[in-house]
């Protein structure tokens, strides 16, 4: 009986031990290089995805737009980036999906992110009401 006691810890203890172990080695966990390209122009951003305690959060950082107007004030200032809310974060195996809604002045853009993770290298969609937007990263 102790024998199989022993048994039932151990067992119990390696599955606990090797739970942390694998979600670590999740494949979209890191930090993240993106470019999506639509007929709105081109924008990168740095997005960086962690785990803890069987949870999933990303952090995007959008970088200014290319070819973009400078807007701004008439001093100068740039303009105001837009308030970004991020929802729904999941993982399943190698493929990341998350809601994003945009908040630019009076406009709302709601995005619907679904991408797939390949050693270092990161491809999928965002779906908005303006279509479907392809999306490429790089590991970093």
């Amino acid at each position: 009986m102790s024998q199989l006691r022993f048994a039932m810890f151990a067992a119990a203890g390696a599955l606990f031990a090797a739970s942390p172990a694998f979600a670590a080695d999740s494949p979209v966990v890191g930090t993240w290089a993106t470019v999506a390209k639509s007929d709105f122009g081109t924008f990168k951003s740095t997005w960086t995805v962690t785990q803890s305690g069987g949870a999933y959060t990303i952090d995007v950082k959008d970088a200014p737009p290319e070819g973009g107007a400078p807007g701004g004030d008439a001093g100068g200032a740039p303009p105001a980036p837009p308030k970004s809310t991020i929802s729904d974060v999941a993982v399943d195996g190698s493929t990341l999906t998350f809601n994003r809604e945009l908040v630019m002045g009076d406009m709302t853009i709601k995005l619907a992110y679904k991408v797939t993770a390949d050693g270092n290298a990161l491809t999928g969609m965002t779906h908005s009401d303006f279509g479907d937007i392809p999306i490429t990263g790089t590991k970093q």
